[in-house]
């Protein structure tokens, strides 16, 4: 691929409109590129229908007729063509009019927009097709090379990307959704709760649960974000040896392979392949300690727990949740300390602690934010401190900060359960205790004692 076509590439991938969420914006951005690199004056990207018979044009730039109208493409007039697009990773012809795959598009599309050349790549998103790039030549007997083709197959796998990242933003708003009409239904429920102390027992039993998945739901929604990153990056490297090994076998058909050629080629494909291994171990670990802590927190099972390990993998799953606002999470654990304990319910403390002091003790995003995590072995039991330097409460906030529904941030969605519920659990499921000590301005830190449960 020639300098040009990789300039483009990389400043698309960069773009902050790709992974921004508007799928809108990163069409643009990935059509007007195509035009750009391949020099052509139509593109456009076309998406299936839900029962998939047909796809209709998503995004469609042609300078030449900026108001053509663009018809729906049925399966059942064009068979050939979607069987191509579903069974190949690029439909490339050079005639159109000609092309077994794209023959059928000859009479009424082709002949109606002037096209003769298509360069066609499928767009997958959680490997199923989702519809297609088509870029389309005017120009009698255009050839397209090896590096466009590439470079188009890039294009598309970045348009992936798009959709993952408007996928994590309606979940995202989804979740906010959510929680305005928890905060709904807290109102509404606390009018009748004061009549009787029965029905106000209950309700917070489920208004508990739900919060409990509502934060879950969090979780998922930062680790699919973060796992998206290294995936996208292994998805270019394999693309990239591809594009390298296509190239070297096309010299050893020519005969003009040097031995400096395979040097840099065994050079270049070795470090693609590290590239590849490092990436899909770092998501492949995500994903472990992701499924571990999911688990946990949806079922308690009393347990020995090896606390520094379970609470280094736990940490692990959590740190997408305060990436944005950058915040270091530091464990003290001596690495032979266990407790008896139920590790889903601990599992649900820590996540809890984590995303209250992400949303209230940091403001805004700092390389200074501080959590840390001390676990101290007691008698019969174990200590845990959990400490930040965030802004810190005033005496009235500590005083109530562990009473149901109680919350200083009821305007932006707080239902005021967060920490009831490490309460809860602290002290009932656990059998514990649990305290707070804040200072404006200097942080916060929590500290409860867990003993050993019998079995």
């Amino acid at each position: 691929m020639n300098d040009a076509l990789e300039n483009i590439l990389l400043d698309v991938s960069k773009s902050p409109d790709i992974d921004g969420g508007d799928l809108e914006k990163a069409s643009e951005l990935i059509l007007a590129s195509a035009l750009k690199g391949l020099d052509i004056t139509r593109v456009s990207i076309w998406l299936l229908q839900s029962d998939k018979q047909a796809m209709s044009a998503a995004k469609l730039i042609d300078e030449r007729s900026p108001n053509a109208e663009v018809p729906t493409l049925y399966k059942s007039q064009l068979p050939s063509y979607f069987q191509a697009l579903e069974s190949e990773r690029t439909i490339i012809a050079n005639d159109a009019r000609c092309h077994p795959a794209t023959i059928e598009l000859t009479n009424g599309y082709l002949e109606k927009t002037g096209v003769y050349g298509l360069l066609d790549v499928p767009l997958r998103h959680k490997g199923e097709m989702i519809g297609v790039m088509c870029c389309e030549s005017r120009r009698e007997n255009r050839i397209w090379t090896s590096a466009e083709v590439a470079f188009v197959g890039m294009l598309a796998d970045i348009y992936g990307r798009a959709v993952s990242a408007a996928e994590r933003e309606r979940f995202e708003a989804l979740l906010i959704q959510q929680n305005e009409q928890l905060e709904s239904m807290v109102e509404e429920r606390t009018q009748s709760l004061t009549k009787a102390l029965d029905n106000f027992k209950q309700a917070q039993e489920r208004l508990i649960e739900t919060e409990k998945m509502a934060a879950l739901g969090k979780l998922v929604a930062g680790v699919a974000h973060e796992v998206n990153t290294p995936l996208g990056v292994s998805v270019t490297a394999v693309t990239h040896c591809e594009h390298r090994l296509k190239k070297l076998n096309q010299s050893f058909t020519d005969g003009s392979i040097s031995r400096k050629h395979l040097q840099t080629f065994i050079d270049n494909t070795f470090e693609a392949y590290q590239l590849l291994s490092s990436n899909l171990e770092r998501a492949a670990t995500l994903i472990q300690n992701f499924k571990k802590t999911a688990v946990d927190q949806s079922s308690f099972e009393l347990v020995k727990c090896q606390l520094n390990d379970y609470l280094h993998a736990l940490v692990l799953s959590l740190k997408p949740m305060v990436k944005k606002k950058k915040v270091t999470i530091t464990i003290h654990c001596n690495e032979d300390i266990v407790l008896n304990t139920y590790q889903g319910a601990l599992a649900q403390i820590v996540t809890n602690l984590v995303s209250n002091t992400n949303d209230h003790a940091f403001a805004e995003p700092n390389e200074n934010h501080q959590i840390e995590i001390l676990a101290a072995e007691e008698d019969n039991g174990v200590h845990f401190s959990f400490r930040d330097n965030g802004k810190g409460m005033d005496n009235e906030t500590t005083k109530n900060i562990f009473e149901p529904f109680f919350t200083t941030s009821r305007q932006t969605g707080g239902s005021g359960l967060g920490l009831s519920i490490v309460y809860n659990l602290v002290t009932r499921k656990l059998k514990g205790q649990i305290s707070v000590q804040s200072t404006p301005g200097e942080g916060t830190e929590f500290s409860f004692f867990l003993p050993n449960l019998p079995k």
